[in-house]
């Protein structure tokens, strides 16, 4: 079972560093997609986080998980801040194609990375 929530959290990180990546490089080109955090576009922040989080979860010992927690926590911390705002209508999260606010969906997956990291440790 632990090898499952390994693979599974790996694969979550994979995912969102692809969304996150995709969605940096189309704030490059264009500018202005992603909300600033002390001038740096937050989706560059969130790929660093998930990027740094997954070197954490790779890491063998026990400071591997401090890293994967910390860099999770930080986009957890992003994407509710980012969710509070879109639901009482004081921000403005960058949108999927279907019209979903992309903070949403990161914090959904901060959620799921922090259920099968604990799930993970739990089975160790």
């Amino acid at each position: 079972m632990k090898n499952i929530f390994y693979v599974l959290i790996i694969s979550i990180l994979l995912l969102a560093i692809y969304g996150s990546a995709g969605l940096s490089m189309n704030d490059w080109e264009v500018g202005d997609v992603c909300p600033k955090i002390l001038g740096i576009p937050a989706c560059y922040i969130v790929l660093a986080c998930f990027s740094a989080a997954l070197i954490g979860h790779l890491i063998p010992r026990s400071s591997g998980n401090w890293i994967f927690f910390l860099f999770v926590g930080i986009v957890t911390l992003i994407a509710s801040t980012g969710t509070i705002g879109e639901l009482t209508g004081t921000a403005k999260c960058p949108r999927t194609a279907g019209g979903t606010p992309m903070c949403f969906i990161s914090l959904a997956i901060c959620l799921s990375l922090l259920a099968s990291k604990f799930a993970w440790l739990k089975s160790k």
